[in-house]
């Protein structure tokens, strides 16, 4: 196939198979073009993006490393690797063409700064990428370089997210985050709040997630349950929020409710109006760290009072939110050290939990299966350390099979099963991965689990309350911090005198081993007892509205301070 034209129609085939998805078939047909001009760049990238696309990471980091090598790169092409290297944890990459690329700007460099891998071989990697984390945002503020960057067109992902699955007290390194943010972008310093006094309480609720989301089913019922005759809500969602069955259950709460939603625009300056005009008593954020559309808003005063809780179970180290919402049945006696903010307890979990809905019951049979071990949490929360626990259910039950869900391009499930081998973990044919769930699979798969394993150091929480639909036990090792903790709460408020609760990773694997070798009845009457007091005490709680309404008049009344 020597002639140009014939060329020219196998590259369109790619491009076309590519803009149908058939990635396998558009590799195909750019590696077949790539014989005839070997070195071309375009062709390269979309091999890269056909490869990344069909999920062979080999081949990506292949075809990036030919780019590279023929000195190829060019300001498109630069991005697509810096991304696919982000994607990838290709850490020590990514740092190298950061620094010896001529074609990296400072806002690249200095977002460069900022970036934290999202997995891990061992502990002491973590640490080593802790460090040159804080080692980078020190530079940063030692500079005396004036740094602007905007806001909107500049914006660098917060590393909070990712630093909060390690096993640490992120107090200290968020504060410093928190500095560096402000000192690269002025906006985030402007005081804007100046709001009269209003005749009710009136509360806004900021998200990007009010939708087919743990923070819609964990937060929905407060926003919808408080007394309407005594607080005015306003949820103001993002111009990035998704349209969905439960988004449009919130849109719905206008009419059933009286409640208001906004939605905000892409420009930062232009929502802070949009916050500041509705003179808003309290702002609750219920999940600051996971946006990185909203991130920014919570730097700038547009209100009396700023809230946040455990929508992302972590401190914010901003001293610009003044309270932050938990409970006692969480928090350890003196778990104020972990908390920028004023911590708040309430006497309950902090949220109103609908019990799920689903099309059909499983049939007993199902709820009896034994040696099924389930870890349906996302793989970030799947720390080095948790591979004990993995090696040793393996050994101790010769049959027992382990079940986790897939990350969306399949990156997590295979670095995860590479580090579990280096380890010389055998029987890794007996680790399965399920493709993603919806919610309605995802309670039946708890209700096949013969006992769910709760991650180490940030564990279950929506999905524990998913699980309690069937009443499936999750065994949890609790740490200091409250993102491990919502488990063990739960079954505090659940009345679960002998909750599978445990001290150390021997205590976890015997009660695993345990839990999922019950005698058949057994193993359906402790499902059956736990779905119960589930439905007593942890779905629909209006106690804790009751609560929480207190809680809101303290802090307009200045109780708290």
């Amino acid at each position: 196939m020597d002639d140009k034209s014939d060329i020219k129609k196998l590259f369109e085939l790619g491009v076309k198979n590519f803009k149908d998805k058939n990635f396998l078939n558009a590799s195909q047909n750019f590696e077949k073009v790539l014989e005839h001009i070997p070195e071309d760049e375009t062709i390269l990238e979309n091999l890269a993006l056909s490869y990344f696309y069909s999920n062979n990471f080999k081949k990506v980091h292949e075809n990036i490393k030919k780019i590279i090598s023929l000195k190829k790169l060019n300001k498109k092409n630069l991005n697509l690797i810096i991304q696919f290297y982000k994607d990838l944890n290709k850490y020590e990459d990514y740092e190298k063409i950061i620094d010896t690329s001529n074609l990296i700007n400072s806002f690249r460099k200095l977002e460069s700064y900022f970036f934290i891998p999202n997995f891990y071989n061992s502990s002491d990697e973590i640490e080593k990428y802790r460090k040159k984390l804080e080692k980078k945002l020190d530079l940063v503020l030692e500079n005396p370089e004036k740094i602007e960057l905007d806001v909107d067109s500049e914006k660098i992902d917060n590393p909070i997210f990712r630093l909060s699955y390690h096993n640490h007290n992120n107090l200290n390194i968020n504060k410093k985050i928190v500095n560096t943010y402000r000192k690269i972008y002025p906006k985030l310093n402007q005081k804007v709040f100046s709001g009269n006094r209003n005749s009710k309480i009136k509360i806004g609720f900021i998200s990007e997630y009010f939708t087919n989301h743990t923070i819609m089913k964990l937060f929905f019922g407060i926003m919808i349950n408080l007394d309407f005759n005594k607080f005015e809500i306003i949820v103001f969602h993002s111009y990035k929020t998704l349209k969905s069955d439960l988004h449009s259950k919130i849109l719905e709460a206008e009419i059933s409710k009286n409640l208001k939603n906004i939605y905000l625009s892409s420009k930062f300056n232009e929502n802070i109006d949009i916050i500041k005009n509705c003179n808003l008593d309290i702002i609750f954020y219920p999940d600051i760290h996971m946006s990185s559309d909203l991130y920014f808003l919570t730097y700038v005063k547009l209100a009396k009072y700023h809230l946040t809780s455990w929508g992302h179970p972590e401190t914010t180290g901003n001293n610009n939110i003044n309270f932050f919402l938990s409970s006692k049945l969480l928090e350890i006696d003196n778990a104020q050290i972990h908390y920028s903010e004023k911590l708040i307890l309430s006497n309950y979990l902090p949220m109103y939990f609908y019990r799920p809905q689903i099309s059909a019951d499983l049939e007993d049979a199902n709820l009896k299966r034994r040696k099924i071990y389930s870890c349906l949490q996302t793989l970030i929360k799947i720390h080095p350390d948790f591979d004990e626990i993995i090696k040793k259910i393996l050994i101790k039950d010769k049959t027992g099979e382990i079940l986790f869900i897939k990350d969306s391009k399949d990156i997590l499930a295979k670095s995860l099963l590479d580090r579990l081998s280096k380890k010389g973990i055998k029987d890794l044919d007996r680790i399965k991965f399920l493709d993603r769930l919806t919610t309605e699979e995802f309670i039946q798969q708890c209700g096949k689990a013969s006992v769910l394993l709760d991650p180490l150091y940030f564990g279950s929480g929506n999905s524990f309350h998913e699980s309690m639909y069937y009443g499936t036990p999750t065994v949890s090792l609790p740490t200091n911090f409250l993102k491990s903790r919502i488990v063990m709460g739960a079954y505090k408020q659940m009345k679960i005198d002998d909750a599978p609760i445990v001290n150390n990773i021997d205590d976890y694997v015997e009660k695993s081993v345990e839990l999922a070798n019950l005698e058949e009845n057994k193993a359906i009457d402790f499902k059956k007892y736990l779905s119960s007091q589930a439905q007593k005490n942890l779905f629909e709680n209006k106690k804790f509205i009751k609560d929480l309404e207190n809680i809101f008049s303290k802090i307009t009344e200045n109780t708290y301070f």
